[in-house]
């Protein structure tokens, strides 16, 4: 996992330095938005990504995106009505707060209208190797852990784009991320190896603006 790792951060530099060399446009993309993850709460999630394009329809581009989200398991302990008032009483089991940092690289392909070339659609695919860092309060046994756990996945999406300026684009997508992530948890070499995985896989959607740099 470590080897295939350094490969894609070794693509992912390689592409970078690729982009800056040969594009004919440069731009930042920067999105907001909201993901819905299976293994964990839903939450904001922010991007940002360089991108260059290759023509006038296709962009190529590296970036990463960070979503963290802080919640609470919780169990039922009791329950009781006082007059018309119903009262629940609930014991915290754990806190977790959850970052996923996914790095991408990205191809997007627009399709201009007919009447416009301002105002189009779009389609994106991505690949990503995907961290995800896990701080856990366990109050029934009384322990605090940090977990890291990593590996690859994709994305893709699809939305709308409309130029606003000479240089900016609004642009607002609809999204599905597939990823699931993993960690060692044995190491003695006489027991069976056990990994912990985390499906990170969910629908979201975000907004944003790209802005030509060059």
């Amino acid at each position: 996992m470590k080897a295939l790792y350094t490969i894609f951060i070794v693509l992912v530099f390689a592409m970078s330095n690729i982009l800056v060399a040969q594009a004919g446009r440069s731009a930042i993309d920067v999105h907001a938005g909201y993901l819905d993850p299976k293994d964990t709460e839903a939450g904001m999630v922010v991007r940002a990504m360089l991108t260059s394009s290759f023509d006038e329809a296709v962009d190529v581009g590296f970036g990463f995106d960070l979503f963290q989200k802080a919640y609470t398991k919780e169990a039922e302990v009791a329950s009781q009505k006082s007059g018309d008032t119903q009262l629940t009483t609930y014991s915290t089991l754990v806190d977790y707060k959850r970052t996923i940092v996914p790095l991408y690289l990205s191809i997007k392909i627009k399709i201009p209208t007919i009447r416009s070339r301002s105002f189009g659609y779009f389609a994106r695919a991505s690949l990503s190797y995907q961290f995800l860092f896990s701080e856990e309060k366990n109050y029934e046994a009384n322990k605090s852990e940090s977990r890291k756990y990593q590996g690859f996945g994709w994305q893709a999406g699809g939305g709308v784009f409309y130029r606003v300026g000479s240089r900016s684009t609004l642009l607002a997508e609809a999204l599905y991320n597939s990823g699931s992530v993993g960690r060692d948890v044995t190491k003695q070499s006489d027991q069976l190896p056990l990994t912990e995985r985390v499906n990170l896989s969910g629908l979201g959607f975000r907004v944003g603006v790209e802005l030509d740099i060059k």
